[in-house]
């Protein structure tokens, strides 16, 4: 597809306005409103999918990522996460749905999952029936790549909804990541083109700080949270 850079950022500018049904998929309970608070805050009653919810067999185990954020169990944890999920929906007026897939630190082999986990979402959004649907670009974190490869499949698949990646914060600070990901991107017939979507950004830090325990194990809030978000609508190479 050849379409000047004009063209596609004139068509990103319309997405918004035009199609109000937004589903954001987050790989977990936190990520959507670090990623995408004001895009949520902008249209309220949309749709956040979020897939690693799952509470493991092993409930008593204790990972380090959970020690951090101050918790005893991983029951603990998943308990307080989906209520201080719970609280940033309603500030955001969003819906919350959830998968629930184990996350990478509970489960042996969450690589195995990718399959079922595609076609959980693929299911999850032809019930919804979104205009646009958000995945994240999938930097870094393993479950945030596995997601935005399952959603890149769905997408594959069914054209429907306008398709739009969302940066991963805090992620997207590391040098070079999202460009590495752009270029992953490009070889599987994918161009990420600039969404220019000019979102108020003053409403979202109340929304991220329901997630206190999150915020813990991070130490601080993340260093770009009052920056814009960054979104590219992903169109055929």
């Amino acid at each position: 597809m050849n379409m000047p850079a004009s063209s596609f950022l004139a068509a990103a500018r319309e997405i918004l306005p035009s199609m109000p049904r937004i589903v954001v998929v987050s790989p977990h309970l936190d990520d959507a409103v670090l990623s995408c608070g004001a895009l949520l805050g902008a249209r309220p009653g949309s749709t956040v999918v979020t897939v690693y919810t799952g509470m493991p067999d092993a409930a008593h185990v204790l990972t380090d990522w959970d020690r951090r954020c101050g918790f005893g169990s991983a029951a603990e944890a998943m308990r307080e996460r989906r209520r201080e999920d719970a609280r940033a929906m309603a500030l955001v007026r969003g819906r919350g749905l959830a998968l629930g897939f184990l996350d990478s630190q509970y489960a042996a082999c969450a690589d195995a999952g990718l399959p079922a986990l595609t076609e959980a979402l693929m299911r999850t959004l032809a019930e919804l029936r979104p205009d646009v649907v958000a995945i994240p670009l999938g930097l870094l974190h393993a479950d945030h790549v596995r997601v935005s490869d399952a959603g890149l499949m769905v997408r594959d698949a069914w054209r429907g909804p306008a398709w739009l990646a969302y940066e991963d914060v805090p992620y997207r600070c590391l040098p070079g990541i999202v460009q590495a990901r752009f270029a992953r991107l490009h070889a599987r017939g994918v161009i990420a083109a600039p969404a220019d979507l000019a979102l108020d950004t003053r409403a979202k830090p109340r929304a991220v700080a329901a997630y206190a325990s999150q915020l813990k194990g991070l130490q601080r809030a993340p260093a770009d949270l009052g920056r814009e978000e960054r979104y590219w609508h992903l169109v055929d190479g």
